[in-house]
């Protein structure tokens, strides 16, 4: 019987902390563009995104642009394996999509639907590409350390539906990780969690739910 509450796997912390992680870049770029002499609006289209951390269905055009940040397959070396902790080779996706619209026929250098969906889509790809793989935004820092290793696999681009009735033109493309955490076979390490999302500073909204418990429940603290 087990008598401690059982703890999430790491690569929900990580997942966590990288949604997070995306934010604080966005913003911090944002900062920079008003600085830079942009008015809100040109920051609102070029700069900004939204980041979903539970996200599976197709976004709809009013959330664009988005990022989906999920793990979808995990890979456990036999000669890795141990009683009390296995290292896991985990598959990190990070889906994004950006909608194009007509621009205003008063507007100078007119672009169509098709060009601003392009030129939104690379942008962000460059963004999600420096704020995951640079070293001066350190994502190891950023996840308290808690990956082992984040090796950029491939990138492409997504096919949208064929039943996409918008009025822009929507495109999306992935990047795909493959991120080394240990994950453990222990459940009493809810103290640990507490200090990642503590030190971590993970908003509300980026927190899995059943971690939120945790946090919140002085029950499930160890003493």
């Amino acid at each position: 019987m087990i008598s401690s509450i059982i703890t999430p796997m790491n690569f929900t912390l990580v997942r966590d902390s990288i949604c997070q992680h995306l934010a604080n870049c966005r913003e911090s770029q944002k900062e920079l563009a008003a600085k830079a002499g942009e008015n809100q609006d040109w920051i609102s289209k070029n700069i900004h995104f939204t980041v979903f951390p539970k996200r599976f269905r197709f976004p709809d055009v009013q959330d664009m642009p988005c990022v989906f940040v999920y793990f979808n397959e995990t890979d456990f070396p036999e000669d890795e394996q141990d009683t009390y902790c296995n290292e896991a080779e985990h598959n990190l996706v990070v889906e994004y999509y950006a909608v194009g619209l007509n621009d205003d026929e008063s507007s100078q250098n007119q672009k169509d639907a098709d060009t601003n969906a392009e030129d939104r889509l690379s942008y962000l790809t460059a963004q999600l590409y420096k704020m995951l793989c640079s070293e001066a935004t350190n994502l190891y820092t950023a996840t308290d350390n808690l990956i082992k290793n984040f090796t950029l696999k491939k990138w492409k681009r997504i096919i949208t539906p064929e039943n996409d009735n918008t009025a822009g033109t929507v495109l999306g493309a992935k990047f795909e990780f493959k991120v080394g955490i240990s994950e453990p076979t222990y459940y009493s390490n809810t103290y640990e969690i507490q200090e990642f999302y503590t030190k971590t500073n993970i908003r509300e909204e980026f927190i899995d739910p059943f971690v939120q418990v945790v946090l919140n429940s002085n029950k499930f603290k160890e003493k």
